[in-house]
């Protein structure tokens, strides 16, 4: 009688299985963390450049900036005649709402018979749909100029702030004098 004997329990099985060379897997590549943050962050910072440029015109034979920040403003639904007309340049980012605006000379202006607003030289602040506020570089006398905000349709709120104290004056859009 023969007796066959199972292959998975004998030793010619296991040295059959250490013999055969198993295959390899090919291995993924690996890819350094710190190439693809800065790749991210240089085109993250590409993109606001882009942006930065389209919003502030540069050189001579491009677009007014006077205009230009005209549009903007009336874009976030401010009125147009809040820009003065010597700015000399300005700098919006619409990522942060960021906005810093360069004029070529400081200026005083009356608004109505209580309100005479002084523009400095630089003005900023965060500029969004129907607000610019964290404002730097208007004062009304000893107070700051903090925030000029939409109201409601036709009329916008001027809020100012004089130590702890604030007061906001409602204008009318037509209201609004020319600006040097």
């Amino acid at each position: 009688m023969y007796i066959k004997k199972d292959p998975e329990k004998s030793g010619e099985a296991k040295a059959k299985k250490t013999a055969q060379p198993e295959l390899e897997k090919p291995k993924k590549r690996a890819v350094d963390a710190r190439l693809v943050a800065s790749s991210t962050k240089g085109m993250a910072k590409a993109e606001t450049a882009q942006e930065q440029k389209r919003a502030q015109p540069e050189g001579p034979g491009q677009e007014d900036p006077v205009a230009a920040l005209r549009a903007l403003f009336a874009q976030m639904d401010l009125p147009q005649k809040l820009v003065p007309s010597n700015v000399q340049s300005y700098n919006y980012n619409p990522a942060t709402g960021s906005l810093v605006i360069q004029l070529k000379s400081p200026f005083s202006k009356q608004f109505d018979a209580e309100n005479t607003v002084t523009f400095e030289k630089e003005i900023s602040g965060v500029l969004r749909k129907g607000s610019l506020t964290g404002i730097t570089g208007i004062k009304r006398g000893s107070a700051s100029i903090i925030s000029i905000s939409r109201s409601r349709p036709g009329v916008f709120a001027i809020t100012g702030k004089l130590g702890p104290f604030s007061k906001t004056v409602e204008f009318k859009d037509e209201s609004v004098p020319d600006m040097p």
